[in-house]
């Protein structure tokens, strides 16, 4: 759904949306981690996605580990490590919309002095289910700051992407858009600008 008509909706099936939206491609993502942890096996068969750890977690590791045991020229191997960092921010940014409770308003005895009474109609409060050392329990979110997760899901898919395939020695193209600076889209495209300045598209 393009983003014009996706704000006509009431706040609540925006919000419904987007959530599924930052779903869909956070599964994307971790398909594409599965890619890069073949790739680092050098395999490249549909099996070897399978053979990859269900764990999000302990895939992101042996990623870097065996990243860091392998040779690689070090503008790709600094640009790949990046890759796979900004892939684990945007996972565990994906996991509090995922696993945090979201609310339109919060009681006022619950609500935390330091969150700001300004706040836009489509604004939403995650809760935490959980406790975590240093997380707070409760941050107000914008719709904005959601579609920009959306966007940023994108952009860490396609550098993952390109990490796998420059690690097969595919294309140049790919080595570009790993060495770029790569925007993610809302339709789940993206760009990117190599060191020449030259824009281009998959």
């Amino acid at each position: 759904m393009d983003l014009d008509v996706l704000l006509e909706l009431s706040p609540s099936d925006r919000w419904t949306f987007v959530r599924g939206r930052i779903g869909t491609e956070a599964v994307h993502m971790d398909a594409a981690l599965s890619g890069v942890h073949a790739a680092l096996r050098d395999r490249h068969d549909r099996e070897a996605l399978l053979e990859a750890p269900e764990s999000w977690g302990a895939k992101m590791r042996e990623c870097n580990d065996r990243l860091a045991a392998r040779s690689v020229p070090a503008p790709l191997r600094a640009a790949m490590e990046y890759a796979l960092r900004d892939a684990a921010l945007a996972w565990r940014e994906r996991n509090r919309y995922m696993h945090d409770l979201l609310v339109d308003r919060l009681d006022v005895d619950d609500a935390p002095a330091e969150l700001s009474e300004t706040r836009a109609d489509d604004a939403r409060y995650r809760l935490r289910l959980s406790r975590k050392k240093d997380v707070p329990e409760t941050v107000s979110v914008s719709f904005d700051e959601a579609v920009d997760l959306v966007c940023k899901l994108v952009s860490a898919t396609w550098r993952l992407r390109a990490t796998r395939h420059c690690l097969s020695n595919v294309s140049s193209v790919w080595r570009s858009m790993l060495l770029g600076a790569v925007e993610g889209d809302w339709d789940g495209t993206a760009s990117w600008v190599t060191s020449s300045d030259s824009d281009e598209d998959q």
